[in-house]
């Protein structure tokens, strides 16, 4: 048993990095429910920042849901300390912490920006393709220069269809379903700005990153306790932000919220705590960021697009489901691929 306050696992201790190499990959059915369970929550929370972007600041968006998100996560932990659960251990070194806060910023990041481009009146069946096909692209990269985990041409090929499945997806004109379920479509007012494609990417990126220092510190941390310091962390980032407008402008007049953003941007942040806690806890399995992220993180495009559908009555022309089916398809492919590890990562 490890004393308290070390990690399980030691990355500087060279026999259990050969063990741990040498094991390879869980077994799919042993980590894919709760990276389902995972995609599932990141879909839900892409759709409440949807609901709740038109009526909030995105910096005062992105406090209020980490905040919830790191109350929700202290309460569980709390709850499992006091629980006397034998089988609980509270365990994590510096790495971990460090790749948690590291994580926080990311993803505090990627957060503030979902809320920018949902509030750019961007249709959810559109950003949550983008954004998280994106991740997976961007993480696929970051994973062969961060990781030194490597697709083979099996993968590769996959990634070439998430790129394809972006256009395609990105470049659809939509439609938008009147409420009252009859199915005709309405007019939507405005277009957005064709610049949201940039602002998305980027916040793909940080998602990415925020994947990879989860994949860094996993093994070193408490799941739980890895999600609460990285949602702390993401919210004392958000804060500073918001400091610095709240000091540029002398005043909060340019934060605009009502009740119903305050409401959604709370449900985010219960279901991105959600999402962080078991994407740490998918990660400490020790499967590979390669075939992670795309199942967590782009298993949520396929769920959101039918959420955007069944909550938000958005739905995509030919050319997006198109695009749709490439990202599933490409996502199958990289979840797949069984890649390689170069030693010494």
């Amino acid at each position: 048993m490890p004393s308290p306050g070390l990690s399980i696992y030691s990355y500087g201790d060279e026999k259990d990095i050969i063990e741990e190499e040498s094991s390879g990959s869980p077994p799919l059915a042993v980590w894919i429910i709760p990276a389902l369970s995972c995609a599932a929550s990141y879909a839900f929370y892409n759709i409440f920042i949807k609901k709740g972007s038109a009526s909030i600041h995105p910096i005062l968006g992105g406090v209020i849901l980490q905040l919830v998100a790191a109350l929700f996560g202290t309460g569980l932990l709390i709850a499992l300390l006091v629980s006397g659960d034998k089988t609980f251990e509270l365990h994590y070194d510096k790495d971990g912490i460090y790749y948690s806060c590291l994580a926080g910023i990311a993803v505090g990041v990627a957060e503030m920006l979902s809320f920018a481009v949902s509030g750019l009146g961007v249709p959810a069946t559109q950003s949550i393709p983008v954004i998280i096909g994106g991740s997976v692209l961007f993480g696929a990269v970051l994973g062969l220069i961060m990781l030194r985990e490597t697709l083979m041409l099996h993968g590769w090929t996959g990634v070439c269809m998430l790129i394809t499945g972006i256009a395609c997806v990105a470049l659809d004109p939509g439609e938008k379903i009147d409420e009252g379920g009859d199915g005709s479509a309405i007019e939507v007012e405005g277009q957005p700005p064709t610049y949201w494609l940039i602002i998305a990417l980027i916040c793909a990126t940080a998602y990415a990153l925020y994947n990879i220092f989860i994949k860094k510190g996993s093994a070193s941390i408490n799941p739980i306790l890895g999600g609460v310091i990285l949602q702390f962390v993401a919210a004392a980032f958000g804060m500073f932000l918001l400091g610095c407008i709240i000091a540029k402008d002398r005043g909060t007049s340019n934060l605009n919220y009502d009740r119903l953003g305050l409401i959604w941007s709370c449900m985010a942040g219960i279901a991105v705590g959600t999402a962080e806690m078991l994407s740490f806890c998918v990660s400490g399995m020790g499967v590979p960021v390669t075939q992670t992220i795309p199942v967590i993180i782009g298993g949520s495009v396929l769920f959101g697009a039918v959420l955007g559908l069944l909550m938000l009555g958005e739905t995509l022309m030919l050319n997006g489901w198109s695009g749709i089916v490439l990202l599933t398809i490409g996502i199958t492919i990289v979840a797949t691929d069984p890649g390689e590890t170069v030693s010494g990562h």
